[in-house]
């Protein structure tokens, strides 16, 4: 695997890590033991002492993997503004032939974020284990099945999702396409490859 392809891949998998950032805090949240409270009390004009609490500090019950989520959940957030940012350098021009919309796939990681409510404990090891295993085979597959780009964090910052074909260099192609504005028939616009089936519309313009 030559260095091109290894920082593709990467990316395919910092992708897929972010998307479940969600699911991250959502058992972090069912990990908080007791919340620290700051006691603030106001004297308003015509109103009699107001006393407002308000929490300043978390206690949970599983620290080091509660900290390791928000480290994984960080670096991968992280990770995906750098490759938004920096991977539509250099791109390729491409005639728009056909493009249909396949952002209402999203819902389909509704599933997966089920698991934190069944029971699912950060204090038991193989709960742990079978997560981190059912993950690392979830992200092989969506990089495998060409959907890494069906994520939550990438539908919230306004990007969309199309089953492009397109025209490179005289040579007809089809791609999944990941694009934050509408990628329509009949248009011209400049993408980067993710690997040989997915590519990202870059937003530099033509």
């Amino acid at each position: 695997m030559n260095r091109k392809s290894k920082t593709r891949l990467l990316s395919s998998i910092a992708i897929f890590i972010s998307g479940y950032t969600p699911l991250f805090l959502i058992m972090i949240i069912k990990d908080v033991k007791d919340i620290l409270w700051f006691e603030l009390n106001t004297n308003a004009p015509f109103f009699n002492s107001i006393k407002l609490m308000v929490p300043y500090w978390f206690e949970f019950k599983n620290v080091e993997i509660v900290y390791s989520l928000l480290l994984l959940s960080i670096l991968s957030l992280t990770l995906l503004c750098y490759i938004l940012k920096n991977i539509t350098n250099k791109p390729y021009s491409i005639y728009v032939i056909t493009a249909r919309s396949r952002s209402s796939e999203v819902v389909n990681y509704t599933i997966p974020y089920m698991i934190s409510f069944v029971a699912f404990e950060l204090s038991e090891w193989q709960d742990i284990f079978s997560l981190c295993l059912f993950l690392s085979v979830l992200c092989l597959l969506s990089i495998r099945s060409q959907s890494v780009f069906i994520n939550p964090i990438l539908a919230a910052l306004g990007y969309g999702l199309y089953d492009c074909k397109y025209n490179e260099s005289g040579n007809e192609k089809e791609c999944i396409m990941l694009s934050k504005h509408d990628l329509l028939s009949g248009n011209n616009e400049r993408y980067v490859k993710l690997n040989n089936y997915m590519g990202i519309i870059s937003n530099k313009g033509v």
